[in-house]
């Protein structure tokens, strides 16, 4: 049996698992895979454990490949102590269900949010990797109960500060977006026109979309101010413009008449 090409047939899929998956890496660690995006692959339960006795198969004796798969089999209490890959599918799901939400310890653990966010930094992710995650999100829809949270997290999302603001500032200069030099072509236009026909917004969402507008164009006045202030002190450290102190005031004596 051709193992290797039962594997690759398998890691190729290219299809949107909904549910509960888990990231598998194409060429394991242990044989010189890395953790870059190119070699992570989302697969189901069943077919990860699957995955794992397939590379048992093409690298026979490698011990770290065994130990994994031997994991993934044993430490059951269904069927004596082994699992069939049914077995592990059920199990990972049920416990990914009572570690997901508020359950999960490590949700507001901002040690543990910190090491996440720095291992993310500077992550580039393929167009096919971009491609799939498109696929992924394609059709997808969010019950009322999310919506709500999703709405109430925005909410109460707090103040972005000055810093933070700057820092992003930075991150973005010399930055061009994907439309950048582009014009949309009149068949985009015309498929945009099209969705938006019909649709009529509530009294709520336009109170909603009147108060965001003002708070962007508060937001943009406060930067216009806090660039013109920065402009003007470079210029009078280069003394191009004259310190405050330094202007001479009118002297009212002029204005001054005698009776």
């Amino acid at each position: 049996m051709n193992y290797i090409k039962i594997y690759d047939k398998l890691m190729s899929r290219n299809i949107v698992r909904a549910g509960y998956v888990e990231k598998h890496h194409i060429l394991p660690r242990c044989l010189g895979g890395t953790d870059e995006i190119t070699n992570i692959v989302e697969l189901s339960p069943e077919e990860h454990y699957l995955a794992h006795l397939l590379l048992c198969k093409i690298h026979p004796g490698n011990r770290k490949l065994l130990y994994a798969a031997m994991n993934m089999t044993s430490g059951s209490m269904i069927n004596n102590g082994k699992r069939s890959n049914k077995a592990y599918g059920w199990l990972r799901r049920q416990y990914a269900e009572s570690m997901c939400g508020d359950n999960n310890p490590n949700r507001k653990n901002p040690e543990i949010q910190k090491k996440a966010a720095l291992k993310r930094t500077g992550q580039k992710r393929t167009k096919e990797t971009k491609a799939r995650m498109s696929a992924a999100q394609k059709g997808r829809t969010f019950s009322e109960e999310t919506k709500a949270r999703m709405s109430e997290a925005a909410k109460n999302r707090p103040e972005i500060s000055d810093e933070t603001r700057e820092k992003l500032s930075r991150a973005s200069s010399g930055r061009v977006g994907p439309w950048a030099g582009k014009t949309m072509s009149d068949e985009i236009k015309a498929k945009m026109s099209v969705s938006q026909k019909g649709k009529k917004m509530s009294d709520e969402a336009k109170a909603k979309m009147r108060i965001a507008a003002k708070i962007r164009e508060e937001n943009k006045r406060k930067q216009r101010e806090k660039i013109n202030e920065q402009t003007a002190i470079q210029l009078i450290n280069q003394d191009r413009l004259p310190k405050p102190q330094d202007v001479p005031r009118p002297s009212w004596s002029c204005y001054h008449t005698t009776l």
